[in-house]
């Protein structure tokens, strides 16, 4: 048998491999430079201050004085806008998109299995029983919205968040460079500040969910489409 011949063979699947890796590398980097540099900023900026009062502030004390900062429109508002992060969103993009493009239906599909998957298993296995806000300082020490039903425990992270930025962030990806950018990213930053709002979760739970959230979003982006261009 020819040497040669067999080490060639031997080295095709590291061949393989590596050119793969490749091209999911140059397609992350396509898809990061399809993200508007102004939309960073706005992310950007819901992370450092996340990132500061997380760090600096016990999240007790934290969630007790950003509960004081309430009004009858913002508990209007946050009540309704909380529902942007329920996990129905997805059945409804996938079949929006069934019939505007397939393919997308698929990108869709495969972030709500992965943020279902995600989600239970840190939320329900990892990190099971921390408790939420209500659960760790009480009712009664808690401005509560009407009509909201509340939850106890497990706490970390944020479900809705997760949702909303891998929603969002995948309809940012899919509009490259589009100024709709701007609003994918506001929308999903005030469904993680509902969460905070109505005591579902401490913004602990927010900012890591937001950034949970981003990378699925681009895992399913990377796996199943490339950013449509539009000017």
């Amino acid at each position: 048998m020819n040497i040669s011949l067999v080490l060639k063979s031997n080295q095709n699947p590291k061949k393989h491999f590596n050119k793969w890796i490749y091209k999911i590398k140059n397609l992350f980097l396509d898809l990061i430079l399809s993200i508007r540099l102004q939309t960073y900023i706005i992310y950007g900026l819901f992370f450092l201050v996340s990132l500061c009062l997380v760090i600096l502030v016990n999240k007790f004390d934290l969630h007790s004085i950003t509960n004081e900062l309430h009004s009858p429109f913002l508990d209007a508002f946050f009540k309704y806008a909380t529902h942007i992060g329920d996990g129905i969103m997805f059945g409804v993009l996938v079949l929006v998109f069934l019939f505007v493009k397939r393919k997308m239906a698929l990108v869709f599909l495969i972030g709500g299995i992965l943020t279902l998957v995600i989600t239970h298993l840190l939320k329900k296995v990892i990190f099971k029983g921390i408790a939420r806000p209500v659960g760790a300082l009480g009712e009664e020490a808690l401005h509560l919205v009407d009509g909201v039903k509340m939850a106890l425990w497990n706490s970390f992270p944020s479900g809705h968040t997760i949702t909303a930025f891998t929603i969002f962030t995948i309809l940012s990806l899919y509009f490259a460079k589009c100024k709709s950018q701007y609003l994918w990213f506001s929308l999903a930053i005030i469904a993680g500040v509902s969460r905070v709002y109505l005591s579902q979760h401490f913004l602990i739970d927010v900012f890591v969910g937001s950034f949970i959230g981003i990378l699925i979003g681009f895992l399913s982006m990377i796996f199943f489409n490339r950013p449509k261009t539009i000017n």
